[in-house]
């Protein structure tokens, strides 16, 4: 099995999502890609309506780690449960580094995630500067030791070095393939990986042929419905 996932982030209305689902059926019939979108909270609830029945499937970009309380804003598990999310997203470079969500905060995450039994993808990746100075293996250690123990049958690994993402510019093929292998290698379960970051059109083949890249978790190019699923066939033909 692959992936190839949609992160919307914060792009999308409720007309778009309906739209947008409602083409992406009549344009892909995938048979060995598990597909995934990842919209707005405002999309979510009905997202259970759209993709009931077909081969999408949905999730969540954030949820906070308390089943309720005081905590204006934010979405707990129990929620998402409730509306029968098939994935969350934690760790994404953009909760890290624009909301400064530390590494024990994202582990309370997972865990409270885990209680729900809502399957994880959870996104690691280096800054430019970490790149440049040699520190990318002991940033995506760092990023992964206090998870890899929990992380379980049903969770999803991404990772999105942060200075590929949204600016069109990627990793070559190599420095992919050696990235994952070792997330793999720290991963004390047999996770599935995928790579995320500047995905599109015009690169989604030479990374499904990448050693080791079990999928993608795409950003901007997954507003694009054609485009998507453009990248949902690559990955698709290349088993």
């Amino acid at each position: 099995m692959r992936y190839v996932f949609g992160n919307w982030k914060m792009n999308g209305t409720l007309a778009f999502a309906e739209e947008y689902v409602n083409k992406l059926l009549g344009e892909v019939r995938p048979a060995s890609v598990q597909v995934a979108l990842f919209p707005p909270f405002t999309a979510l609830s009905s997202f259970q309506y759209l993709v009931k029945d077909s081969f999408l499937k949905f999730g969540a970009q954030n949820m906070y780690y308390e089943d309720s309380g005081a905590f204006t804003g934010e979405v707990s598990p129990v929620m998402l449960k409730e509306i029968g999310v098939d994935y969350v997203l934690i760790g994404h470079s953009e909760r890290r580094h624009i909301f400064l969500e530390n590494d024990e905060m994202l582990m309370k995450k997972v865990e409270a995630a885990h209680r729900h039994d809502i399957p994880v993808v959870f996104c690691v990746g280096e800054t430019l500067e970490e790149r440049r100075t040699g520190a990318t293996k002991d940033v995506l250690k760092r990023q992964l030791i206090l998870v890899q123990d929990i992380l379980s049958t049903g969770d999803i690994v991404a990772y999105e070095p942060v200075w590929a993402i949204g600016t069109g510019v990627t990793p070559t093929m190599d420095e992919i393939r050696e990235s994952i292998s070792w997330v793999k290698e720290l991963l004390k379960a047999d996770l599935p990986v995928l790579y995320g970051g500047s995905v599109n059109k015009g690169n989604a083949v030479d990374i499904s042929e990448v050693s080791g890249v079990d999928g993608v978790l795409v950003g901007g190019a997954s507003l694009k419905v054609e485009e998507f699923a453009i990248i949902i066939k690559a990955f698709d033909q290349n088993i």
